[in-house]
């Protein structure tokens, strides 16, 4: 049998790791500012 790949979870996790990164980005952006 194969194993049933759920998307949802890959999609939240994907999701959750490019919300990270932008926050990571803004935050340097804001420290070179200051």
């Amino acid at each position: 049998r194969r194993l049933v790949v759920r998307y949802e979870r890959r999609a939240d996790i994907h999701l959750a790791f490019a919300t990270l990164a932008a926050a990571l980005v803004c935050l340097s952006q804001i420290k070179r500012f200051c």
